[in-house]
């Protein structure tokens, strides 16, 4: 991927380019219509290998640099915390507010399903064979009927 390459100095280029062909292989995989049994296992396989380059960047690279808060984050702060002042009536300097230092958050739920994608694959279909969009489509409904018995009486 020569559009990421050379971002970051060695190791972390390498860890970076690594990681990224890992995430769109997975990705791919993800995105298959049609799985067999093979391609589920090479699913598997490239999950694990994900996981692998994952924890190698956080090791490596995350370790190696300092994040902090965008900008406008701050912004933000600073108004909600002037805003929360002034509610209670109190004067407080905004200005000492400073950026705060971020880390990469992986306890998610969607890291977290990352693993589970191909075993729900095999129980369930491929990830465009379902929808949730039927169920919401019928609690609209059923407000909607809710909503008319109401009115009318």
């Amino acid at each position: 991927m020569t559009c990421f390459s050379g971002i970051l100095p060695e190791p972390h280029n390498a860890c970076i380019l690594n990681m990224l062909f890992d995430l769109s292989t997975w990705h791919a995989y993800a995105k298959l219509r049609v799985h067999t049994t093979d391609t589920l296992a090479f699913f598997e396989t490239s999950t694990t290998t994900l996981r692998h380059s994952i924890q190698q960047f956080i090791q490596t690279t995350c370790e190696s640099y300092r994040t902090y808060e965008l900008p406008q984050e701050t912004a933000v702060r600073r108004r909600r915390t002037a805003k929360i002042a002034a509610r209670a009536g109190e004067v407080r300097p905004t200005t000492s507010i400073q950026r705060k230092e971020r880390k990469l958050n992986l306890s998610t739920y969607k890291f977290h399903a990352l693993g589970d994608y191909p075993n729900i694959i095999r129980q369930m279909g491929t990830t465009d064979s379902y929808t949730t969009q039927p169920v919401s489509v019928l609690f609209a409904l059923r407000v909607i009927i809710l909503i008319a018995i109401a009115v009318l009486g």
